[in-house]
């Protein structure tokens, strides 16, 4: 249980540092880029900052979610089971439905 306490705050103390670090390296890399002369650099680096910062912050969502299935241990539950559609029409009669 103490494993799992301790495994628990590390992970939500490491996501949480992963994403604000990242968010910081996107604001210095967009200053950056608003600070180049040539119009075409700038536009190439605002595009480069945008899609590389997406898909790290992305990444950081990603790896704190499944951080947190695997300490939790519910990425082994079972799925609930559909509705039957037969069950689901014989309780829904036509009385049910508003008169228009």
């Amino acid at each position: 249980m103490r494993v799992r306490i301790v495994a628990s705050t590390t992970a939500v103390i490491g996501s949480a540092a992963l994403t604000l670090a990242c968010l910081i390296a996107l604001v210095e890399g967009t200053i950056f880029a608003v600070s180049i002369q040539q119009l075409e650099l700038r536009l190439l680096f605002l595009v480069a900052d945008f899609v590389i910062g997406t898909a790290v912050l992305i990444g950081c969502i990603y790896l704190a979610t499944h951080l947190a299935v695997r300490i939790l241990g519910v990425g082994h539950a079972e799925f609930p089971p559909l509705p039957d559609a037969d069950t689901y029409s014989t309780n829904v009669s036509s009385s049910d439905s508003p008169k228009i």
